[in-house]
């Protein structure tokens, strides 16, 4: 094992690491120390060794395990180390493979170009070659990873499409051993083909098919999103019509009844001549029986807000939930209604959906909403359930209503929260379910919102 194939290793290797700390820092955790013992002593097994053995002995077959055997060793690793999941993790590793073996391909077809021959196993030249192109290329890698391959990985906790997506990158690599590499390989041989374009066609071919696929995931999960605050505001509209329609139905009574007022007084006036009082209170009972029997209830000078806990109150009643709602806000606050709707709609679609559920009558559901200045909003929202609360590697919280799918709801409230400079705090025990949420308003925020 000579120097130059260890600095070739180096080579390929420290970028990887690398990427991944500038990328992912901020979501490293302590990792399971046998985890992280296990997975670098294959990392560093297949990384030199089997690399040995990968160049000079095996075929292209046994090539293929053992880079398929390198892409789980790191797995192990980052997955230990870092709060996403295992098939996140994997999807990660692949395609941070693919780029080190990218440069190591693009430094061989250089050397090619350059004399006519391909590079022998770690040569000073190829490393040479590889510092200069990790060096042009890792900032476009750091740029891809940062802006397309991280919010792609951020904006999809409701969805679990990274349990097959990483079978595309990993495909890749497998592909890129069996195939790409023997052909190449040959090129020496038959210096007349095709091959000579492989190089540039395949790096073309492998990031943009990562570009487009994590593009359509992060289009998927908008679209998601979006389909639940279109609910959500379907929702409002139906809240917001129903309670103009008891509006309108309060005011047609009392039209009704202010009309016939007079005729009310004359009854009542032939009752008190006669002095039938027995008369006189019965006409009263059934008089009052006329009344509107609907009052609109007013938990804030919000329309909007106030439309929607209307509706999920009755919804709760439906449910034979005992809602308790606690609102005490001023006429205005600096929070946007959609912002509002959207936090506390999702809670309590979310918290009614629990109780729903429940096989048990002791349901309850209690809302507090308080505001110490217009610039500050307190939430807490606490509800009943049964049964267990499922939380995914990464710590979000997985919807009861399909096998591991994340839930969307939660999700959407922990991001608002997160734009609004709030705290968020979720507590379940004792079969209480309980989110509390501290909103701090900032015109940032506000701005980060709608943009």
């Amino acid at each position: 094992m000579t120097l130059a194939y260890i600095i070739n290793n180096l080579l390929f290797v420290v970028p990887c690491i690398l990427l991944l700390l500038l990328v992912f820092r901020d979501q490293i955790k302590t990792p399971s120390f046998l985890w992280v013992f296990a997975g670098s002593s294959l990392f560093l097994i297949f990384s030199f060794w089997g690399t040995y053995i990968y160049l000079i002995y095996s075929t292209s077959m046994q090539r293929m395990l053992l880079s398929i055997a390198a892409i789980f060793s790191g797995v192990l690793i980052f997955s230990s180390a870092c709060r996403y999941s295992f098939w996140q993790s994997l999807f990660i590793i692949s395609v941070i493979k693919s780029y080190s073996e990218n440069v190591r391909f693009l430094s061989s077809y250089l050397y090619f170009l350059y004399t006519g021959t391909l590079p022998g196993h770690g040569i000073l030249p190829i490393s040479c070659l590889m510092i200069m192109l990790t060096m042009l290329t890792f900032p476009a890698i750091l740029l891809f990873c940062g802006k397309l391959l991280r919010p792609a990985l951020d904006c999809t906790v409701s969805l679990s499409v990274w349990k097959w997506v990483w079978v595309i990158p990993v495909s890749g690599n497998a592909f890129y051993t069996l195939m790409v590499t023997p052909e190449f390989s040959n090129y020496s041989v038959y210096p007349e083909n095709k091959f000579l374009f492989i190089p540039p066609l395949w790096i073309l071919l492998t990031f943009s098919t990562y570009i487009i696929l994590l593009k359509m995931i992060m289009d998927v999960s908008k679209s998601i999103v979006l389909r639940e605050n279109l609910h959500l505001s379907e929702i409002q509209i139906a809240a917001q019509q129903k309670q103009m329609e008891l509006f309108q139905s309060n005011i047609q009574e009392s039209r009704r009844f202010r009309h016939d007022l007079r005729h009310h007084f004359l009854a009542l006036e032939g009752f008190f001549h006669d002095n039938d009082m027995e008369g006189l209170k019965t006409y009263i009972r059934q008089s009052a029986a006329m009344l509107p029997t609907q009052p609109t209830k007013i938990y804030c000078h919000n329309t909007a807000l106030n439309a929607l806990l209307c509706y999920y109150t009755e919804q709760a009643e439906k449910e034979h939930v005992r809602p308790s709602f606690q609102v005490s806000l001023p006429e205005k606050l600096c929070f946007p209604d959609a912002e509002l709707c959207i936090l506390i709609g999702n809670l309590l679609e979310n918290a009614v959906e629990a109780c729903r559920r429940m096989k048990s009558q002791d349901r309850f559901l209690d809302v507090s909403l308080s505001a110490p200045s217009n610039y500050i909003l307190l939430i807490q929202v606490r509800n009943s359930y049964e049964g267990t609360v499922r939380q995914a590697q990464d710590g979000s919280f997985l919807s009861s209503k399909g096998k591991d799918r994340k839930g969307i709801g939660i999700s959407s409230v922990l991001g608002i929260t997160e734009k609004c400079g709030g705290i968020a705090e979720i507590r379940y025990e004792n079969q209480t379910f309980e989110v509390s949420l501290f909103l701090n308003h900032r015109p940032e925020a506000e701005k980060a919102f709608h943009t």
